[in-house]
């Protein structure tokens, strides 16, 4: 062991964060590099009957450039009615769409007699779209209580801008307060510490900080009929009142979740941890929104089977949260790192089979996705370039399950509890920062000579093709196998099914037997020998195994997609439509419209017309773009 690289280390550290200041991000619009938001004060009038935010955003900015004449902010669809500095006097500004596809940009113009000053402050007047991205707003008849319209945002990845002003960019981390106002009778919740509530006989006005210095997409919204239950020491979650028993059962381990991911890395910085459960038009399976963790009620199934996703969503207090990728192009040392923690925490709670059969049912998932994508196709790289695109044009499961992979393979080189050792490095190094993968690869690298004998380290770099892994596309240039006993025993069980040797008794007994994930592998491997089922056999298995009564989601929607493309169920798919009009996660619903699509595109098309008023701006979104390519495709 060489401890005398440690100057070094300190030296590259110090590079590596100021690198991190200078960073590209191409899709903001923001002179971040110039000045930046040091804190923001958010007042917002939330009005369910026009559908909109009105208020203010008053920026706090640091100027890096003594002779800036403009700002620039990134926007979207935003109606702007002023801009004003602490003392009232007006600055003139104009809106610009150098690229309409990421918004706009709002450019604040400096007098000359105000320029070269350090600090700005920047008090903006506006409102925004009823249609805008981040937000969604859902009538009384969506929700569980009926009784009260609900609104969420969801920020992530470039959709902050259409809630408010901001440099909207990662590679910017700011403190906040946000003031709300609603009627009365709506309850807020906003991703921070709760500080002022009071109402009147009218209103609700409530105040959140967030001490911590974030991003602009972890900002996080929701009002509506929400209550509160204590579940451990620091944790909490939060829904509609009709649903916080089951929520409260489901998760009655969070505390215990949080303490085990505390233990593999560093001390929890938040302070409270908060789970907040969506109504289902919710697009993702998670958000780990600081201080509110927004999640779906598809993870809510009731038997605690799809508990890994707060699991990870937990993890994402320390990557993603603390340390931050400073651009979508480095996405995946967000989501790559807190996969490995969550699976982590995972094997220490559930099992090593529990962490191995979920890591080999995405791995199948994302094996697929890649060949979707095309093998040469930049979006399967760990760094994409977006030329650009919109960055949710690359979101799929590579940057989570590649950047597992990734980092399972470091693990095979140096040991688990010097990768472990290097994390908690890593996360006390980089805390509060945004960083790229060449900060990554220098402190791996400087960590790697520190532990080990020269020779020793330069063994283990040399095993290591960073260019394959992080920016070549295609499938990873290892793949770890996570095979297990009871992996074997699923893809056993569905080839027999394959084989037209399954015996009904025995089958069904085993199949009750698997958990969901390896539910979905036995499913997975029917999808993977598509061409051999057909209707019957697909009628055969589904009578067989009872599949009719399974409730989780990730059985459900895979389900679907073999009894669409075989046959088994056809148009007008009403049990296909019936599941894509109850939840609106994207991992669920697209996969099951690409099958209809596939199978019949004028009814797949009317089922969608039917349910898009339920599902949020971002899913509209991913579902539209399906059907483009179809149209291109068939042209």
């Amino acid at each position: 062991m060489h401890n005398h690289l440690k100057p070094v280390l300190l030296i590259s550290i110090l590079a590596c964060t100021a690198l991190a200041s200078h960073a590209i991000d191409e899709a903001t619009f923001s002179n971040f590099n110039e000045i930046q938001t040091q804190h923001f004060v958010l007042d917002i009038d939330i009005n369910f009957s026009r559908k909109v935010f009105s208020g203010t955003q008053t920026l706090h900015m640091k100027s890096l450039n003594k002779d800036l004449a403009e700002v620039y902010l990134d926007i979207n669809d935003l109606t702007i009615y002023s801009i004003e500095d602490e003392e009232a006097n007006n600055f003139e500004y104009k809106i610009d769409s150098p690229n309409p596809i990421l918004g706009q940009r709002l450019t604040i113009l400096i007098p000359s007699d105000q320029r070269g000053k350090e600090n700005y402050i920047f008090v903006i007047s506006y409102k925004t779209s009823p249609t805008a991205e981040a937000i969604s707003w859902l009538t009384p008849e969506q929700t569980s209580g009926k009784k009260l319209p609900y609104m969420f945002t969801q920020s992530e990845s470039i959709h902050a801008r259409s809630l408010a002003p901001f440099q909207d960019t990662p590679s910017i981390k700011s403190t906040y307060v946000v003031n709300t106002t609603t009627d009365v009778e709506f309850v807020t919740r906003v991703s921070g510490n709760i500080t002022y509530d009071y109402t009147d006989c009218m209103s609700r006005y409530s105040t959140f900080e967030m001490n911590i210095p974030v991003q602009s997409y972890l900002l996080a919204i929701a009002s509506g009929n929400l209550v509160e239950r204590r579940i451990g020491n620091r944790t909490f979650v939060i829904s509609e009142p009709e649903e916080i028993e089951k929520v409260a059962n489901e998760f009655s381990e969070l505390e215990d979740f949080l303490s085990e991911a505390e233990r593999l890395t560093i001390p929890y910085e938040w302070g409270v941890y908060k789970l907040l459960i969506l109504p289902p038009s919710f697009p993702f399976g998670g958000m780990e929104n600081p201080l509110l963790t927004f999640a779906s009620p598809a993870i809510v199934p009731g038997d605690k089977s799809s508990v890994d996703v707060a699991i990870h969503e937990i993890a994402h207090s320390w990557f993603g949260n603390l340390v931050t990728n400073n651009n979508w192009t480095n996405f995946w040392l967000n989501e790559g790192f807190t996969t490995f923690l969550e699976r982590k925490t995972v094997r220490n709670i559930f099992g090593e089979d529990f962490m191995k059969v979920t890591a080999k049912l995405e791995n199948q998932t994302v094996y697929f996705e890649i060949l979707d994508y095309g093998l040469d196709n930049g979006f399967t790289s760990l760094h994409p370039v977006f030329n650009g695109t919109h960055p949710d044009e690359a979101l799929s499961d590579i940057p989570y399950e590649k950047g597992f992979q990734f980092l399972i393979y470091l693990e095979s080189l140096i040991g688990e509890d010097y990768m472990l050792e290097f994390l908690r490095s890593y996360l006390k190094n980089f805390a509060y920062t945004s960083i790229d993968v060449t900060n990554f690869i220098s402190f791996f690298s400087e960590y790697v000579h520190q532990k080990f004998t020269t020779t020793d380290a330069e063994k283990i770099l040399s095993k290591i093709d960073f260019d394959a892994w992080i920016y070549a596309p295609g499938l990873p240039p290892i793949t770890v196998d996570f095979e297990t006993k009871e992996y074997n025993d699923a893809i056993e069980l569905a080839q027999s099914f394959l084989d037209a040797k399954a015996n009904a008794t025995s089958a069904l007994q085993i199949f009750k037997s698997f958990s969901v994930n390896l539910k979905g592998l036995f499913i997975s491997h029917l999808i993977d020998n598509q061409e051999i089922v057909d209707d019957c056999m697909a009628q055969y298995i589904y009578d067989t195994l009872q599949l009719g009564d399974e409730i989780n989601g990730e059985v459900v929607f895979r389900w679907l997609i073999v009894a669409i493309r075989s046959g088994q169920l056809r148009a007008p798919f009403e049990s296909a439509d019936e599941f894509v009009g109850s939840i609106g996660r994207m991992k669920y619903v697209i996969p099951v419209y690409q099958a209809m699509l596939d199978s019949n595109a004028a009814i797949a098309k009317e089922i969608f017309n039917k349910h898009e008023d339920f599902y949020h701006p971002i899913a509209i979104k991913a579902i539209q773009d399906i059907f483009s390519e179809d149209v291109l495709i068939s042209a």
